[in-house]
């Protein structure tokens, strides 16, 4: 049921939207059909009561009325209910629609793996396949009302060869009250099991990933089940459907011409007597079809137009399971030279010849051609902006923190007076640190031409002298 418009969109021209909109099927004009011709039905109904059959003191309540509906009909958020409601089911969808199991990846692995050509392997490897379609079909008939219309019992998958009648009684064996789903795919595993005791898979490895294969989709099989038992919080649907369809039945009467004697203020209902709410159609179409939108994605395993081909699926599963078993396990094409052996040229057709092709470059690879030769290679500049930056930074920050006027009156002078009083060495060879006090307080005058190094060469001084000073005195003296 799933309607494609795919091939209507394949360019885009000036009037190929015409394509998707003139459709009928799973289109917005079909979803919105009746209500909307029940709608625009009561709202002519009212307006010939509103015209002809009212007197003149129910035109007035009915235009006060109409005028207060008007006034206060956006206090219903619909575009954020229906927009978040709409995104939650768009999840629920995708979700749903990776989960619902195609048997490709098992069925190719399990046919690689799966040796042997004779009677009883084939039947093993049949069997295997079978079994994961079987319970898909379980699970869907459960879950999809057209799977369950297509196998209404048991019988009738006995009848339709996914289940073999000693299968029906030993599930019949099985009398819990719980559903049984996992039963065929028990046998699978315990087929696939009994198949590497005999020697047709290989190895442990490959047991383990065909067991792995099994499982996952089980796995997706399951996510169908999940979604089915716990569906979107009832109260959240009821609040939106009620929403949308609450704020129209109030556009009935709010959205009438009414008699310029009926109302206490002018409005624009007052101005042009349109026979035909052309605006209020439209808006009853857009949020209408954007309500049905989500409808229709609640329970996409349903039967409308746009839900899941669950028994195309089915049938699709079983084809592929029986044909890679069976007929073409271990069938490999012979071996023969192609025609690209002595070099490949691409063919097109004639048709296709003449399309303009747009291949894989980067964005900058055509901004600076390859034809300079003559590029002069260099040592990168150590002038580095960040450097700059960062002391321009440190600055600010000085400034900002009120530090600029101290770090200022101590930078501007000229010379500055300590008084050693001890020092500590450090000793690279016993990596010891000794203190030695100095006896007497001589001043010592920095200048800053006796903090240049007094020999250009750089080394790593065997004994290290570290100063440590103490906070200024009075005096602008600095104690070593």
């Amino acid at each position: 049921m799933t309607i494609s418009y795919n091939g209507d969109i394949s360019s885009s021209r000036t009037f190929s939207f015409l394509r998707i909109i003139c459709r009928w099927k799973g289109s917005i004009w079909k979803s919105v059909f009746v209500e909307l011709l029940s709608w625009v039905i009561m709202y002519y109904v009212i307006m010939a009561s509103y015209r002809y059959f009212m007197s003149e003191y129910q035109r007035r309540l009915f235009a006060k009325f109409a005028q207060y509906s008007n006034a206060t009909i956006d206090y219903l958020p619909l575009t954020f209910m229906l927009g978040f409601f709409v995104s939650i089911v768009v999840d629920r969808w995708k979700n749903i629609f990776a989960n619902i199991g195609f048997i490709d990846d098992a069925a190719i692995y399990i046919s690689a793996v799966f040796l042997g050509q004779e009677e009883k392997p084939l039947q093993m490897r049949r069997n295997v396949l079978r079994y994961m379609v079987l319970t898909q079909v379980l699970v869907l008939r459960d879950i999809s009302l057209q799977v369950r219309k297509r196998f209404p019992s048991l019988d009738s998958i006995v009848n339709a060869g996914f289940m073999m009648p000693h299968e029906r009684q030993l599930m019949d064996v099985v009398t819990d009250k719980y559903n049984r789903y996992w039963l065929p795919i028990h046998w699978a595993c315990s087929l696939a099991q009994q198949a590497k005791v005999a020697g047709y898979i290989a190895g442990d490895a490959q047991t383990s990933n065909v067991l792995r294969e099994i499982i996952e989709f089980r796995s997706c099989l399951q996510v169908l089940c999940n979604y089915d038992w716990v569906p979107v919080p009832l109260a959240y649907p009821q609040v939106v459907f009620m929403a949308v369809r609450m704020y129209f039945m109030l556009c009935l009467i709010c959205r009438q011409f009414l008699y310029p004697g009926d109302t206490v203020t002018r409005t624009v209902y007052t101005m042009i007597d349109l026979k035909i709410p052309v605006m209020t159609i439209l808006q009853f179409i857009f949020y209408m079809g954007w309500l049905k939108v989500a409808e229709a994605l609640l329970n996409p395993l349903g039967e409308d137009d746009d839900d899941l081909e669950c028994n195309y699926i089915i049938d699709r599963n079983a084809t592929i399971a029986m044909y890679l078993a069976g007929p073409c396990n271990g069938v490999v094409p012979e071996q023969k030279a192609d025609c690209f052996s002595f070099g490949f040229t691409p063919l097109y057709s004639e048709e296709a010849s003449n399309q303009t092709i747009h291949p894989l470059i980067g964005s900058a690879a055509t901004i600076m051609p390859d034809l300079v030769s003559n590029t002069r290679m260099v040592p990168k500049n150590d002038d580095d902006t960040s450097s700059t930056y960062s002391g321009n930074t440190v600055r600010n920050m000085k400034n900002m923190f009120g530090l600029r006027n101290r770090f200022k009156s101590i930078c501007n002078k000229k010379k500055r007076t300590v008084k050693p009083t001890g020092s500590k060495r450090y000793d690279s060879n016993t990596q010891s640190t000794q203190i030695t006090n100095v006896s007497g307080s001589v001043p010592i005058t920095l200048e800053p031409e006796n903090l240049q190094p007094s020999s250009p060469t750089v080394g790593m001084a065997s004994n290290i002298t570290l100063i440590s000073c103490g906070l200024d005195d009075d005096k602008n003296e600095r104690v070593i």
